[in-house]
């Protein structure tokens, strides 16, 4: 593929989602497209191979993955050298019901375990109001964990969501979550091995025992700023739009979405709209751009 021009802003050409049994319908309604099932999840910008979105670039549709291997330099700038591929991957979560309670590897664990993936670090922003139920109240031993899984919700710590709060889980910490939206922002992976499931899915507990980390989490081990997370591999942070606001890629991609409303971006005489229910790709060779709204409230992903 050759791609004659990187547009400043880049958007997907085509939704990207998938249908979960715990899965609702917010996420077709917030993005006004029609859609069959309960949507659980909503892939965006990825370049995982399971499931890779398609972008428009000049008017065509491209393969994201096919857009960053030719475009590598332009789109991760200072972290081209770093990462052969795109590091992160970017999706909306809707959790009508409960989530399996999960654990996700190590690259360590991963390779161990002869994974595709590596292994997986996440990070979660809440979109409204529940409950996120994210590693172990005490010190744990695999025993318990192996001769009664179903307990093992009873022994994290439960936390009451609220708009824009914001959750570190890393490899190994175990997880899960009930009636709430968010936005999940991870490293390009998708391994998740399930310790228990309320709908009696199969689980894969041996291969989550030997992921998991038995020691207790703090609060403070788990719980980011409103708004704000920072992980070793990416960061997230909200900007509050009324009128314009300058940003700058800070010559690394940021992934943008808007909350509420809609914003225009603009960047040497190019200009993008996005609206609610929406991201966009700005490359790191777009550099300066700004973002100009009325009470908007966007949030920006950016990898490190």
């Amino acid at each position: 593929m050759h791609v004659m021009r990187l547009p400043k802003f880049v958007f997907q050409a085509e939704e990207n989602l998938v249908e979960k049994t715990w899965g609702g319908y917010w996420i077709p309604e917030l993005k006004g497209v029609a859609a069959s099932g309960r949507i659980g999840e909503s892939w965006e910008f990825s370049a995982h191979y399971s499931r890779p979105s398609k972008v428009l670039v000049e008017g065509r549709r491209v393969k994201f993955p096919e857009l960053v291997a030719v475009a590598r330099q332009e789109i991760l700038g200072k972290l081209s050298e770093k990462y052969s591929s795109f590091p992160i991957l970017v999706k909306l979560l809707d959790v009508t019901g409960k989530l399996s309670v999960q654990v996700h590897p190590s690259n360590e664990v991963a390779r161990l375990l002869g994974e595709a993936d590596l292994g997986k670090n996440e990070g979660w922003v809440a979109l409204g109001e529940g409950k996120v139920h994210v590693g172990f109240k005490e010190d744990v031993c695999a025993d318990e964990i192996r001769e009664k899984p179903e307990e093992t919700p009873l022994k994290l710590n439960e936390f009451r969501a609220k708009f824009l709060d914001t959750f570190m889980i890393p490899a190994g910490t175990v997880h899960f979550a009930e009636n709430v939206r968010f936005l999940e922002v991870s490293t390009n992976s998708n391994i998740t091995y399930r310790v228990f499931d309320f709908e009696g899915r199969q689980v894969q507990l041996e291969k989550a025992i030997r992921a998991m980390k038995f020691s207790r989490s703090e609060e403070s081990d788990v719980r980011g700023g409103k708004g704000k997370l920072e992980m070793a591999e990416f960061g997230v942070e909200t900007i509050e739009v009324d009128g314009t606001t300058e940003v700058s890629t800070e010559d690394v991609f940021n992934i943008l979405f808007c909350l509420n409303g809609r914003v225009t971006l603009r960047s040497d005489r190019e200009e993008a709209e996005l609206r609610e229910g929406y991201l966009c790709l700005v490359p790191a060779v777009t550099g300066s751009y700004t973002v100009e709204g009325r009470s908007t409230t966007i949030i920006k992903v950016y990898a490190k």
